[in-house]
């Protein structure tokens, strides 16, 4: 089976040889030093060029990644904002590898990001190691995710009792992967806004108490059951978040519906 390994290599040389190509930095489990032969190429790359070449270096960067191996499917993701110019290209290959490639302009490189290896570095542009803390969410996105996971639990609750199984598991999903995004950040786990990812990477998913979370099955009583095991998962996670009043109405609404 061929490995992800042998597509670094190659993304390694060519951009080692491409004068235009400053960096390349691995993210992901390959990143981190957890991948194996079933793991995807998360990384990113910085291109030497102004803003009006951007899109033709991008062009030329998914045509060279396309030779590497034989191609399924490719896509180009615009991630821009206002200050920052960022594509990110997932390119599918047919024997099963997967590269998700963020090409943006090289000098908007503010240095490594944690749990991440500099593949190629010319300029020297990933030397400094972006703190951990800069990923850390602020009081105010703390409040955010407490209050829409309430939001998002008592509609599950609501849905649940007016007998639409798969509307509650959105919302149940909702409610709860929000939730792991604050037991996340409540432990210090880096990229607490990626959620269960960062948790179950961290070696920690067991000690959230969320395996009573899950449904086992769409019936209302069942839903019901796994909403209220959220909601006490929940209580935890938003004390002090400033959403008391809000948790007191999506509990009372819950305690309600489950008694009809």
């Amino acid at each position: 089976m061929e490995t992800p390994s042998e597509l670094l290599d190659q993304l390694v040389a060519w951009a080692n040889r491409t004068a235009w190509l400053d960096w390349v930095a691995l993210g992901g489990s390959l990143g981190r030093g957890a991948g194996d032969r079933l793991s995807d190429i998360d990384a990113g790359a910085g291109v030497l060029v102004g803003p009006s070449r951007f899109d033709e270096l991008r062009d030329e960067t998914l045509a060279a990644v396309s030779e590497f191996a034989t191609v399924a499917d490719s896509i180009i993701q615009p991630l821009g904002t206002e200050d920052r110019v960022a594509d990110h290209l997932i390119v599918q290959y047919r024997d099963g590898r997967q590269l998700s490639l963020v090409v943006s302009r090289a000098e908007q490189s503010r240095g490594l990001a944690p749990q991440s290896l500099a593949l190629v570095d010319k300029s020297g542009r990933l030397l400094a190691l972006r703190p951990t803390s800069e990923f850390d969410p602020d009081p105010r996105t703390l409040r955010e995710w407490s209050f829409v996971a309430w939001i998002s639990l008592g509609d599950a609750a609501r849905h649940a009792s007016r007998g639409a199984g798969w509307r509650a598991v959105q919302s149940l999903t909702e409610a709860r992967d929000l939730g792991w995004q604050l037991f996340a950040s409540d432990r210090g786990i880096p990229y607490p806004a990626f959620g269960a990812v960062s948790v179950q990477n961290a070696g920690l998913a067991t000690e959230a108490g969320m395996d009573a979370t899950l449904p086992t099955s769409l019936a209302r009583d069942d839903l019901l059951e796994a909403v209220r095991a959220l909601a006490t998962v929940l209580v935890e996670l938003t004390a002090g978040r400033g959403v008391d009043g809000l948790r007191d109405v999506a509990m009372r609404r819950i305690d309600e519906l489950g008694e009809h």
